[in-house]
């Protein structure tokens, strides 16, 4: 097949998004399909893959470290409209309803292509980056996806409670429940004494761990306050033979430089470890490094970090929240928690103390993440685009 995949959030970003739509292209042109990826530019990146098609993009959101694609003026997209027309695709998947998204959503109806979306983001908790007022931004991005759900042939949720949102936005469209598929193997295979040494962490330190973007919508300020008598070591109960406990931060964002303030006050700042961007080829080897694995996001759609996890082995304390409450299941990978600092922290005190529980649960994360590969979700993504081909949409010529 010949799929145009139209996304907002692409390489190098490390973005939920980006790793999503990067894994799936992957696994589909390993399959022999082919697979065209428009997204927007980034400085000094260049591309080695030529079916990657690039459109101006600027830092025009504040507080954001990932550019945007300049709004849809034909002189500026020209050749990215004339590659698509010379694609001759089978499907259209747009990753997001704004920009680049939108521009595939109108290619797709106006040349009769097949149109599905993924519902990667809860768009209206991330309105603290617009530089528009908030109820203003919040009617409008709402408004925003609610049409282009309803343009669409079918829309994936990454989890149950998003395909619900999805139906409250446009009953009639089609759905279904995909989680994005990850390389299991290799979350399996990380090092876990190249990151250890690097970061001087003894044996008997206990780390743990955060993979992600350091946004406020990541909720990491709750994380920090929630572990901080765990960090200082002023919890009283934890069995004395237990080193250090150590929280590493994996990633970078706006938020980094307020949390390591935020660390300072608290008085845990020794123990922190603040690793910012990490390549993709070295994130298994820290998700080896870690003992626990600790998110507390109520905006996640899934929470891929979190399957990353579980195919490390790892033991999961979650806020029980939207698709991050869906990735695991309470008290066999780990634990899911109320969004209160008290039992959050009374929960990975738990798999501290516990050795024994951590490694139960070590092997049942394992075994659970093998229903999570991305072979197996990128199967099912094709049975979908196989049911939608051939399946004609009235042409539009205009913007919407």
């Amino acid at each position: 097949m010949n799929i145009a995949f139209f996304c907002d959030a692409y390489k190098p970003t490390h973005s939920g998004v980006a790793v999503s739509v990067a894994t799936t292209a992957e696994e589909l042109r390993r399959r022999g399909h082919r697979v065209v990826i428009f997204a927007p530019r980034y400085t000094d990146y260049e591309d080695v893959d030529e079916d990657v098609v690039r459109f101006p993009a600027g830092h025009w959101f504040r507080a954001t470290d990932f550019p945007v694609a300049w709004p849809l003026l034909p002189r500026l997209h020209a050749k990215a409209i004339i590659r698509f027309r010379q694609g001759e695709f089978d499907v259209v998947h747009s990753h997001s309803p704004f920009i680049i998204g939108a521009l595939g959503a109108h290619l797709a109806r106006r040349e009769g292509v097949p149109l599905v979306y993924t519902f990667h983001t809860l768009y209206h908790h991330y309105l603290h980056y617009a530089p528009l007022p908030y109820g203003f931004a919040r009617s409008y991005t709402l408004r925003k996806v609610r049409r282009h759900c309803c343009k669409c042939d079918h829309v994936i949720a990454p989890s149950e409670p998003i395909e619900k949102i999805v139906h409250r936005l446009c009953s009639t469209v089609p759905t279904s429940v995909l989680p994005t598929g990850i390389d299991i193997e290799r979350f399996a295979a990380g090092n876990r004494e190249v990151v250890r040494s690097r970061y001087e962490i003894a044996e008997n330190e206990i780390v743990l761990l955060y993979v992600g973007r350091l946004g406020t919508e990541k909720n990491l300020v709750f994380l920090l306050n929630a572990l901080a008598p765990l960090l200082r070591g002023d919890f009283g109960t934890l069995n004395p033979k237990i080193g250090r406990i150590r929280l590493m931060l994996v990633g970078g964002g706006p938020a980094m430089d307020s949390l390591k303030e935020l660390s300072r006050e608290l008085h845990i700042n020794s123990s922190m470890i603040f690793t910012d961007f990490i390549a993709p080829g070295s994130i298994a080897d820290y998700y080896a490094a870690g003992d626990i694995f600790t998110f507390a996001s109520r905006t996640e759609t899934q929470g891929v970090s979190i399957a990353e996890a579980l195919a490390a082995g790892l033991p999961c304390v979650v806020v029980g929240a939207m698709g991050a409450a869906q990735a695991i299941t309470n008290g066999q990978e780990g634990f899911i928690v109320p969004p209160r600092e008290t039992p959050f922290r009374e929960a990975v005190a738990r798999l501290i103390e516990d050795e024994a529980l951590r490694t139960c649960m070590t092997a049942k994360a394992r075994h659970s993440s093998l229903g999570l590969s991305r072979q197996h979700r990128v199967s099912q993504l094709l049975e979908i685009y196989q049911q939608l081909q051939g399946t004609k949409r009235p042409a539009v010529a205009a913007f919407h």
